[in-house]
């Protein structure tokens, strides 16, 4: 052989034997909604996570025996008996042999075993996402539990920029798609859908006919089957409508008005809370929905603005708010959050969007709320998963979200009966007097301004129906 070749070669065989070992993941693992640790790194290998041998075991409330001449593991948990072996393919529950893709192998001196395999032998749940890299465990409830489990439900706020689209994984392989962001969005939300192993839509709700919203829905219709539709009745003249709706009608489907439905998925609850209203705003036609997954509940208000969140009746609290119009100043009033009371809120919003959104007032409303607040603009993809009991919360990208200080209003004590604008000192929205709202406002309550300015220096926002 030529000289001169040999060493390329013998480059080239090293490149080759490098980079054709497979790359090892570090995918997150959150065990009944709280982040787990370990001191070696959970890995990925053929498609199959290794964990830490104590460590999940422990946690999952079984006993631990390790044979080292053997080199065997023993787990019991509650009449289950567990044993591997290091580098056995061929595991065993209750005597009973099940095969393994990976063995239990040892890496940085940790006998590390398959997360899945350990987890359903013990009775566990386990769901795995593969946008975000985590793996959520359910565990069996322990006696005594207030609330059995629902399972795993998982709701993904999907980046489509300046629009909304919401997918929602409910236990039993059941899917909710609220919006699909606008045309332009069409091919992300369909692949996000298929990438999450979506075949049929249980329920497609469209909020409201804006193009931000409805814009990418006739690619899912095309694309998916849809067993019911829900949209808010209202209808618009416009090109992405029309083509939305004769998709609508070609699926062949339920396709009704909301009417304060209530759809159950096993122990979830899905409530409808709008209906046959009139508003002089189309965004106030939104279909705003609670899903209920036990003791932690979701709220998406799509695009309604203070008047249609005030007529919300009964019971709106939720730990996850999906934030109104994207976080504009006409959504998300005080009374309304006092109402919600969110621990966390998320806007879907573009980067750099011309409207402003979100407001720093709306932020710092929800910061008052004491509301940890996300945005697809800054955090990209946002997965809330809850066991019905907890919640964790996965973003594509950590980075923080921009401190806005909370301005708490100096209160203003209505010294004056006439001026431009009037408000009323139990709201932050600011009317033209000839607003049906302004008339409303009761005399003892009203607070007037002479300008734009004097309402925004008093911590007031316009009104989405007047729109001053």
């Amino acid at each position: 052989m030529n000289k001169h070749l040999y060493k390329p070669l013998i480059w080239a065989l090293l490149f080759c034997i490098i980079f054709s070992v497979p790359t090892l993941a570090t995918p997150t693992v959150t065990l009944d909604g709280k982040q787990m640790s370990f001191d070696v790194p959970a890995i990925i290998e053929n498609n199959t996570t290794l964990v830490p041998l104590r460590a999940i075991f422990e946690s999952l409330g079984a006993t631990v025996e390790w044979n080292d001449q053997t080199q065997t593991v023993t787990a019991i948990k509650t009449g289950t008996q567990i044993k591997l072996t290091l580098g056995q393919a061929t595991a065993y529950k209750n005597g009973s042999p099940v095969s393994l893709a990976v063995p239990a192998k040892s890496i940085n001196n940790r006998t590390m075993v398959p997360l899945r395999f350990v987890s359903e032998a013990l009775g566990a749940q386990v769901n795995w996402d593969g946008y975000t890299q985590t793996i959520t465990i359910l565990s069996v409830p322990t006696p005594g539990s207030t609330m059995p489990p629902s399972g795993i439900t998982t709701v993904h706020f999907i980046d489509v920029g300046q629009a909304d689209a919401i997918y929602i994984d409910l236990p039993g392989n059941d899917d909710i798609l609220i919006d699909g962001g606008n045309v332009a969005d069409s091919t992300t939300v369909v692949n996000y859908l298929k990438a999450h192993g979506v075949d049929t839509l249980e329920l497609l709700i469209a909020t409201h006919p804006h193009e931000d919203h409805i814009g990418g829905l006739p690619s899912v219709l095309e694309t998916f089957k849809v067993n019911e539709i829900v949209d808010s009745g209202m209808t618009a003249t416009t090109n992405i409508y029309s083509r939305y709706t004769a998709d609508a009608k070609a699926e062949g489907c339920t396709w009704v008005a909301d009417n304060r439905q209530t759809f159950t998925w096993g122990n979830v609850a899905l409530q409808i809370l709008t209906g046959p209203e009139t508003w002089q705003d189309v965004n106030d036609y939104s279909v705003v929905t609670r899903l209920d997954c036990g003791n932690i509940e979701f709220l998406f208000d799509g695009d309604a603005e203070a008047p249609a969140e005030a007529a919300l009746q009964g019971d709106i609290s939720a730990e996850i708010l999906k934030v109104g119009h994207h976080g504009s100043t006409s959504s998300s009033s005080y009374s309304f959050l006092s109402r919600v009371m969110p621990q966390v809120a998320i806007v879907s919003v573009g980067t750099g969007n011309t409207y402003g959104h979100p407001a720093a007032g709306t932020l710092t409303k929800l910061q008052a709320t004491g509301s940890k607040i996300y945005r697809t603009d800054l955090n990209g993809n946002i997965v809330v998963t809850t066991d019905g009991n907890t919640y964790t919360v996965v973003t594509d990208k950590t980075l923080p979200v921009p401190a806005v200080p909370v301005i708490t209003p100096a209160p203003t004590t209505p010294a004056q009966s006439t001026g431009v604008y009037v408000g009323s000192i139990k709201s932050d929205k600011y009317h033209y007097p000839s607003c049906r709202y302004a008339q409303a406002i009761l005399s003892g309550n009203q607070i007037w301004f002479a300008s734009e300015a004097e309402a925004l220096a008093a911590g007031y926002g316009p009104c989405g129906v007047c729109k001053p």
